[in-house]
């Protein structure tokens, strides 16, 4: 799985008042990332291992269209969401 894995070490570093991981520009250009990219974020059970897995995009008419459901139905989303 790993075989053709870009591998290093990176430090966990504070900054105001979360901690980061430092990503390079190398792993950025091979994760074809920008700011605007989405991860999830795994972390194993034993607390040994994080993995960030980068999520597919969402398709913008996907985006708009939920954004006007919501606004047409939020009464009836918020419902759903008491129970």
């Amino acid at each position: 799985m790993y075989n053709n894995a870009l591998k290093n070490k990176t430090k966990l570093f504070k900054a105001g008042n979360s901690w980061n991981f430092r990503v390079t520009s190398k792993d950025r250009k091979a994760l074809d990332a920008d700011q605007n990219t989405i991860f999830e974020k795994i972390i194993d059970p034993n607390g040994q291992k994080i993995i960030f897995k980068k999520m597919e995009a969402v398709d913008p008419s996907l985006d708009s269209f939920m954004d006007t459901f919501y606004q047409e139905h939020g009464d009836l989303m918020k419902e759903l969401e008491d129970k």
